[in-house]
């Protein structure tokens, strides 16, 4: 008999249990039984955890390729920007109310850095972890227990719709936040319909002002709350005395939604203000109808079903647009129509989870963006963003749970026990069931493959690469270093966020106040220097006519009555916008120095000693003439524009060149 035996057996008469010895033996299989047996009865939790924990790792992986790009920029840089305040938090700038991205933002830059791709895809990851939780635990109580809920779960975790999304960190702080609020909220008034009790109310009501905080589309989550109600949760076979009989017996709960939405609406009204763009009614109805139709049949229902398979990137190569085959689109429609076709032929309220389904569609991504993009922006081209409808992946996930399995006892009545009962249940045959397994399958295969097609066409390196030189080049120049303020790369940051294009603004909120930055040229300034397009700083050097060179044995070209003449090599391009002299003045005090281009006068202060002195000019010329007091030597002087000198001394040197920021 072995001691495990021993421990466990129950006391008998006269006869005590002799207690465990640390290093007597083995732990016995009858210690484990009690975890053995919760794990057999758990089965379908253990597997629905585990398929969260791939799926987290798996978009890991993906957001290892990516990095920050656009928006994102802004948004960080903004948090650098502004102390934490309400003005702050309820700042708009492109058209949204982001409170909660503003606060992650805020805390973000000034725990982990401004540009830290690991630290946002930690927060990104952390957000689609406990939407994955939220997600297994609504389908657990709406459901039961039973291996059926791993489908819908599986749908929502592996649909490649969610992908770009959560590859663009600023989308993905709108857009996984909600996500988890919609599966929360659904599951804490699933518990008030179901209880009564007030604490699920306020938790319902929690998780909805959680999700308005991350993105206005969360003004839709009480009437997706109301359609869940009156479909599902109300005993009643016909829809509008479901309704009537919600609406009667969870006033509590709509009234509080309600209030939420009012108070939500205010404050957004309130910070429009704020916003570069505000809501436009559409050119055309045709455009209206281009965007909607495009957007499911290229969009939603190919990326519902593992599509679509193939993407169109940018120019970049930094995102991608859907572009399914012609073929895919046709296909994922047929199939689309059988499975709500086979729904509705199971269970005939089917047709109310396909209902909740377009009414979230409808509302949530398609009416936003009729009436807050499509008037500057192509139809076309909007209805190929899988973004629109990321949002939309809880609500695919709960219609088709819905739609094909009937409530758990727990979750109150079902509109079938009130309705005419089916004698059996059509499809639930052998065949059906391979036939589901097969379109699961599909979907899994094609989402994968669809990811896969995403990662061999998008890449985040090139923006990895010039942010981790800036950053090393900041750390490396000496503080003052003048440096010629310019637009940063396009693909970083596009030109229609005006001063947050600027590299004063991505790469100064690296460390503000280290370099001096400097927009309008003009006067002495020594040891100028410019960012490359690979995020080095590099001297800056005027990329035109220089002069010609000084006869022998002479140091300064002469000057006669005043004025020195200093001739080109070649007459300067057409399109000179910059002057630089070099010079040498012989004095312990400035001096104005006059300086003649194409026949007009400018001048600026020359400093004691060997500088260099720059004039705004415009167009081409022959040479100058310089009106100096006597002593003033120059050197050499070129004309052109201003360019980083790929010859010069570049900080960081490409020996040190940091590895991409990830």
């Amino acid at each position: 008999m072995s001691q495990a035996d021993e421990v466990v057996r129950p006391p008998g008469p006269g006869r005590e249990v002799e207690p465990y010895r640390p290093g007597g033996g083995d732990l016995g299989w009858a210690d484990l039984r009690p975890a053995a047996g919760w794990a057999r009865r758990h089965q379908v939790v253990l597997a629905g955890l585990a398929l969260i924990a791939l799926t987290v790792a798996w978009k890991a992986q993906f957001l290892g390729h990516l990095y920050f790009r656009q928006d994102d920029y802004h948004d960080l840089d903004l948090a650098v920007d502004h102390p934490f305040s309400w003005s702050y938090l309820t700042y708009i700038g492109s058209g949204h109310l982001i409170i909660g991205l503003r606060a992650i933002a805020w805390v973000l830059v000034r725990t982990a850095g401004t540009y830290n791709w690991g630290a946002a895809s930690a927060v990104t990851l952390a957000f689609v972890a406990l939407a994955g939780i939220a997600a297994l635990r609504l389908l657990l109580d709406l459901l039961g227990e039973r291996p059926a809920i791993l489908v819908p779960l599986a749908v929502y975790l592996l649909t490649p719709l969610t992908l770009p999304d959560i590859g663009i960190w600023s989308s993905a702080m709108e857009s996984v936040p909600l996500q988890l609020a919609t599966f929360g909220a659904l599951s804490a008034h699933l518990r008030h319909v179901r209880t009564g009790r007030a604490r699920h109310l306020a938790g319902a009501a929690l998780w909805v002002a959680f999700g308005l905080a991350f993105f206005e589309k969360g003004l839709v989550l009480p009437p997706l709350l109301f359609a869940f109600t009156a479909g599902f949760l109300a005993g009643e076979p016909r829809l509008p005395a479901a309704a009537a009989a919600s609406l009667r017996r969870h006033w509590p709960a709509w009234s509080a939604y309600a209030a939420e939405m009012i108070a939500y609406a205010v404050l957004l009204a309130r910070a429009l203000h704020t916003s570069e763009s505000h809501p436009h009614a559409p050119r055309s109805a045709s455009g209206v109808l281009a965007f909607a139709w495009g957007l499911l049949r290229e969009s939603f229902l190919p990326g519902a079903l593992g599509g679509p398979w193939r993407w169109l990137p940018t120019a970049d190569a930094s995102y991608s647009f859907a572009a399914p085959p012609g073929g895919l689109i046709l296909l994922a429609v047929v199939v689309a129509a059988a499975v709500v076709g086979v729904s509705i032929r199971r269970r005939p309220v089917a047709w109310r989870a396909w209902a909740m389904l377009a009414g979230w569609i409808l509302l949530a991504d398609m009416a936003p963006a009729v009436i807050g993009r499509i008037y500057a922006l192509s139809p076309a081209v909007l209805a190929l963003e899988t973004r629109y409808v990321a949002d939309a992946a809880p609500v695919l996930a709960l219609s088709l749970g819905l739609a094909f399995w009937p409530l758990a006892a727990s979750a109150g009545p079902a509109p079938e026990t009130v309705a005419r009962p089916a004698a059996r249940p059509p499809g639930r045959g052998p065949l059906a069931q391979r036939a589901a397994a097969i379109v699961v399958g599909l979907f899994a295969f094609g989402s994968v493959w669809s990811v896969q097609a995403y990662e061999n066409v998008t890449t985040g390196a090139p923006s990895a690469r010039y942010i981790a030189n800036a950053i090393a080049a900041v750390r490396l120049a000496p503080r003052g270093t003048p440096v010629f303020n310019v637009g940063v790369p396009g693909y970083l940051v596009e030109g229609l966020f005006g001063a947050y294009a600027m590299e004063s603004k991505v790469i100064g909120d690296i460390a503000p106040g280290r370099l001096r930055w400097i927009r309008d040229i003009s006067g002495t300034i020594d040891g100028l220097r410019m960012f490359g397009a690979d995020g080095r700083l590099y001297p800056a050097y005027v990329q035109g006519a220089a002069s010609r060179p000084l006869a022998p044995g002479l140091r300064c070209w002469p000057a006669r009555r005043g004025r020195i003449t200093v001739p080109f090599r070649r007459p300067s391009p057409a399109t000179t916008g910059m002057l630089r002299i070099g010079y040498l003045w012989y004095s312990r005090v400035p001096a104005v120095v006059t300086v003649y281009y194409r026949g007009l006068a400018r001048s600026f202060t020359a400093e004691p000693g060997l500088h260099s002195g720059y004039v705004p000019v415009s167009g081409g010329a022959a040479g100058i003439v310089v009106g100096a007091p006597a002593g003033f030597c120059v050197g050499d002087a070129e004309a052109g524009n201003l360019r980083p000198d790929p010859l010069g001394p570049a900080l960081p040197p490409p020996s040190r060149g940091a590895p991409p920021a990830r």
